[in-house]
This record gives C-alpha cells, sequence and structure tokens, in this order.
C-alpha cells in the first residue's frame, strides 16, 4: 500500500511538469515559426521614416545641384573678383608696412589700375575700332585676294580639286558680310544686345566685389578663422595667409606676363604688316591670362590671320612668336614668378579646360588660381603630414 501510495504521488507531481513542459515546447515552437516568417514592410519599426528620410534627402541633394547650376554665373563672377583682389594684396602689404592704413592701400592700388585701364583703353580703342571697320570695308577685297594668291592656285592644283576658288570664296564672302546672316549668328538684335548687357553688368558686379573683397580681407580671414579649433587656429591662419600671398602674386605676375605678351604681338604684326595688329594684341593679352592653352590659342589665330597678307609673312610671324613662347617660358616667367608658387603645366591644362567646360573663358581664368591655391595646400599641409608619418 505505500508503494503504490508512493507511485501516485510521483505520477501526480511530474503530470503538470510534463504538461508544462509540452506547453513551453509548443510556444518555443510557435515563436520560431514567427521569427521564420517574413514580416511585411509596413510592419518593421522605422521603414516608413527611413524612405521619407530617404527620399527628402535625395530631393535636397537634387535641389542643391540644381541651385548651384543657376548660380554658377554668380559664382564664377565671386570668384573672380576674389583673386582679383588678392591681385592686389603685394602691393597693399607692402603699403601696409610702410604706415599707412590698409584702405589707402586699397585705394592707391585701385586708382594705378584704373589709370592703366584707362590709358590702354584711350590709346587702344580708337584704332580698335578704326581696324575692325577697316577689316569690314576690306573684306570683299581680302578675300578675292586670297583666291588669287599662287599658292592657293597651286594647292588647288596639286590636290586635283575640281573647284572654282572665285566662286567659293564669293559664296563665303557674301554669306558672312550679310548682315542678316551675322545677326542670326549672333541670335539676333535682341541676343547681341542682351550679350552686351551681361557684360556691362558682369564688369560692374566683379568690380564692386573686388574692392570690396580686398578691403575687408583680414576681417573675412578672421571670421573664417572662428570655425577652425583654437589649438589650430594659427597655423591655419599662417597658412591662409601664405596662399593668399601666393596666389595674389600669382595672379599679378600672370597679369604682367599677358601684358608683355601683348605688346610683344602689337610690335611683330605692326612690323610685318599684319592685319588689325590692336585687335590681335587685345587677343593675346586675353590668352596669356590663361596659359599655355590660352597662349597657344591665340598665337593660332594671329599666324592664320597673316595669312591673307602672304604664307611667308605667317611663318616667319609664327616662328618670331614661337622663339618668344620659348623666352617667356625659361626666361621671363621665372623673374616674374620668382616669389609665387610654381604650377605644373599639367595642372594649368586641365584646371583650364575644366573650368573652361564649367564656366567658358571666365570658368577657365577663374580655374587656375584655384588651382595655384590647391598647390600651395599641398605643399603647406599635405607632404609635410605625411613627413611626419
Amino acid at each position: 500500500m505505500a508503494l503504490s501510495h508512493r507511485a501516485r504521488s510521483v505520477r501526480r507531481s511530474t503530470a503538470p511538469s510534463g504538461a508544462s513542459g509540452a506547453a513551453d515546447a509548443s510556444s518555443s515552437a510557435r515563436s520560431t515559426a514567427s521569427r521564420d516568417e517574413p514580416s511585411s514592410p509596413l510592419r518593421r519599426p522605422g521603414a516608413f521614416r527611413f524612405g521619407l528620410i530617404a527620399t527628402l534627402g535625395g530631393g535636397l541633394g537634387v535641389g542643391i545641384i540644381v541651385a548651384l547650376m543657376a548660380l554658377s554665373t554668380i559664382l564664377v563672377y565671386i570668384g573672380l573678383a576674389f583673386f582679383l583682389a588678392l591681385a592686389f594684396e603685394p602691393v597693399v602689404r607692402r603699403l601696409s608696412r610702410a604706415g599707412a592704413p590698409r584702405w589707402v592701400g586699397v585705394v592707391v592700388s585701385i586708382v594705378l589700375v584704373l589709370g592703366a585701364v584707362v590709358g590702354i583703353l584711350a590709346a587702344v580703342v580708337p584704332a580698335l575700332v578704326e581696324q575692325v571697320g577697316h577689316v569690314i570695308r576690306t573684306a570683299p577685297a581680302a578675300l578675292q585676294d586670297i583666291s588669287r594668291q599662287p599658292w592657293v592656285q597651286q594647292a588647288v592644283e596639286t590636290l586635283g580639286l575640281e573647284v572654282d576658288v572665285d566662286d567659293a570664296v564669293a559664296a563665303v564672302s557674301s554669306y558672312l558680310l550679310d548682315p542678316d546672316r551675322l545677326l542670326a549668328l549672333g541670335g539676333g538684335v535682341l541676343a547681341v544686345g542682351q550679350g552686351i548687357t551681361n557684360g556691362i553688368t558682369a564688369v560692374i558686379i566683379v568690380a564692386i566685389l573686388t574692392i570690396y573683397f580686398a578691403v575687408t580681407l583680414p576681417q573675412m580671414l578672421r571670421s573664417l578663422s572662428r570655425a577652425v579649433p583654437r589649438s589650430h587656429r594659427e597655423r591655419v591662419m599662417d597658412i591662409s595667409d601664405e596662399i593668399f600671398l601666393s596666389v595674389g602674386r600669382y595672379v599679378a605676375g600672370q597679369v604682367a606676363l599677358a601684358a608683355i605678351n601683348a605688346v610683344f604681338v602689337f610690335v611683330v604684326l605692326t612690323i610685318a604688316g599684319g592685319p588689325v595688329p590692336v585687335l590681335f594684341a587685345a587677343l593675346a593679352f586675353l590668352g596669356a591670362l590663361i596659359p599655355v592653352v590660352g597662349t597657344v590659342v591665340a598665337y593660332a589665330i594671329i599666324i592664320a590671320a597673316t595669312l591673307t597678307v602672304s604664307p611667308v609673312t605667317a611663318i616667319v610671324v609664327g616662328v618670331v612668336l614661337l622663339v618668344y613662347a620659348q623666352i617667356e617660358a625659361y626666361v621671363l616667367t621665372p623673374r616674374v614668378m620668382s616669389k609665387a608658387v610654381a604650377v605644373p603645366g599639367a595642372l594649368v591644362i586641365v584646371a583650364a579646360f575644366g573650368g573652361g567646360a564649367l564656366g567658358g573663358v571666365l570658368g577657365a581664368l577663374v580655374a587656375i588660381p584655384i588651382a595655384t591655391a590647391g598647390v600651395v595646400v599641398f605643399e603647406r599641409v599635405v607632404v609635410p603630414r605625411q613627413q611626419k608619418v
């Protein structure tokens, strides 16, 4: 009896535990099945919020890109004005060391530049207008003379071209000298007027921004330095100051080289009897502001234009300009740019093409000083840091 009573008590004590074990097993099976079962995207926590933030972020990025594209012209104006202000910096600092206030140095620099510009325009514009008018008046006769040049006739015979050179030249001249055709090529009267207005507006905006940047450059630098930790602020200020001074010297030196280039082209074309020497001197000045690329393009146009005089004249002018380019590269540039940072030629070409693709001629002009600043940052920040590793 005692044994049977003990067996019944054991069965009673084990029965509930078995039931609870079965219940635990079934619940763990359900939880495992629920975990294995793929959850709906709508039931995942934060899915809607993640999608909304991603959509808003993408839209914001597209909006920023569109805004930058719309403001690209204004940004180019700002960059050009800033680098022109840096060109005044060496003169302003020299006057500041002599005890003059900064605004006096800026005023003196601007007066000197304006005086030089006004003097050059007063001397160049009347001759330029006269020469352009002469080109327009004599263009038909000049084109006819080209067709009668012996070297043109010989080239046609050598190549075996069955073409009437006189008729071809007459068709080209009648097309190019038709006022309606010229306006159509320029986009119409409205487009030409709009282009002139935009050019005048750009000059005014750049001039005002240049004066503002030249006067307030130290205050701008101090305000921007507040975003740098105090422990690195002094070094950042020194490097920024060196960048501004080096870029300013580079811009001023490039303008000086462009002026020398323009004077040389004017003298060569005047001696050789080339067409419109004042116009091509101005073209050489603008081309020399874009090193390597601009000079090559300007020289190619000048040599092609001297073909209207004679092939011998074009060859002589081309040889003289090539010799001058070598003298400028190996004699003038090292002397003028002795205190400026040296920019590799490959970097100049890449920057000029990239800036031209983004912002046209103004973009190419701005891209060179930006590349110069990048070289200074590389030499003063990246290289010393890598030497310590």
